[in-house]
């Protein structure tokens, strides 16, 4: 199987009651005790912020419940243990690794998300010309050929992108890096946490973003087994809760966020502005129907899904209404924290979750 390509998602990734969404007024939303209080999730190296966040301000407890972070080493194991139920949830792991493995009969319910929009750069060259991405045709490629924010708009060009472009696909990062400033490859795509590398190096530059190409492509989507989530629904609406927090808490604290950021990964704060500080690095809790719909058809078009994915109905794997359930809480008990935040994902979820 290809791998994800491995970005780093450390970053902190109610319309009044009275508004026309028809919220529940705080004192109308009813008790909903968590069917569980330990929830189990992946831990990559570079953590989750959302969930860091809502440990660290007390909204995990506010639902009564707690996150113990699982430590993992590769996206197959994060499958694994799902399957296993060593763990209960995953929300680092792309968005092409989850439907793939829906393909494949994995029952898992995609219920929220994480980063919508990463800004990983596509990137040559020092002296690389960029006219679009048909630059990549008859090319070599140093990125993963799953990654559908590039094939899936080559594709609606007309190209066969897999047979047309060479691909190279180490699975460490840097050895794209170093491919293209050898000479190996023309163009390379990494993930977010290299961005500060790229751009301080004078052998190459940055000629575009994934979400330039494809807006809104979806990046890191949040999963768990389908049985889990239907056994533990009142759970899921606290975690959502909790992570929805964190995002208003990130969108009214960056310059905090990015100071916690860059204490975790004990690196310098301008190696995290170098991708934080970037409007492309989208990080939303919203499970973004409509884009997961897109990625499965663009895989299933390019021919990365398993034969079987014919039969599957994806949105019978996207579950909207937990999390709608929790925004409409979230807003109704804190809406007045930010009003313009809970404005905002009440009309982002009308618009991608019908």
């Amino acid at each position: 199987m290809i791998k994800r390509l491995g970005i780093i998602a450390l970053f902190s990734c109610t319309v009044l009651a009275a508004c026309s969404s028809g919220s529940p007024k705080e004192e109308e939303i009813p008790v909903s005790v968590p069917e569980t209080t330990v929830v189990r999730q992946a831990l990559w190296s570079n953590g989750h912020i959302f969930t860091s966040i809502a440990q660290e301000q007390g909204y995990f407890a506010d639902e009564g419940i707690t996150v113990e972070f699982v430590p993992v080493t590769s996206d197959a194991e994060v499958f694994q243990f799902l399957q296993e139920g060593k763990i209960d949830v995953a929300a680092n792991s792309g968005t092409n690794l989850p439907l793939q493995y829906i393909s494949e009969g994995l029952d898992l319910t995609i219920f929220g998300g994480y980063m919508l929009t990463g800004c990983m750069p596509v990137f040559g060259r020092a002296d690389a010309e960029w006219n679009g991405i048909q630059d990549l045709v008859g090319k070599t490629m140093a990125c993963e050929p799953n990654l559908f924010a590039i094939t899936g708009p080559l594709l609606d060009l007309g190209y066969d992108p897999l047979n047309e472009i060479t691909w190279y696909n180490p699975e460490n990062q840097e050895d794209r890096v170093r491919a293209v400033e050898s000479g190996e490859a023309d163009y390379g795509l990494v993930g977010t946490s290299l961005n500060y590398e790229i751009n301080t190096n004078p052998n190459l530059k940055v000629l575009t973003y994934a979400s330039d190409i494809l807006p809104d492509y979806s990046c890191c989507r949040a999963e768990a087994m389908t049985s889990w989530v239907n056994e533990n629904p009142n759970t899921v609406k606290a975690l959502l809760k909790g992570w929805i927090r964190a995002m208003a808490y990130y969108d009214s604290h960056h310059e905090e966020t990015v100071a916690l950021t860059a204490d975790l990964l004990q690196q310098d704060e301008e190696y995290v502005r170098a991708y934080l500080d970037n409007p492309r690095c989208d990080l939303n809790v919203d499970p973004m129907k409509s884009a997961v719909e897109r990625a499965w058809d663009y895989m299933e078009r390019l021919g990365l899904l398993d034969k079987e994915a014919e039969q599957i109905d994806i949105d019978d794997h996207i579950n909207v209404d937990l999390y709608k359930l929790a925004l409409d809480e979230c807003q109704a008990q804190y809406g007045e924290e930010n009003p313009k935040f809970y404005e905002r994902m009440q009309a982002q979820y009308a618009r991608n979750n019908q």
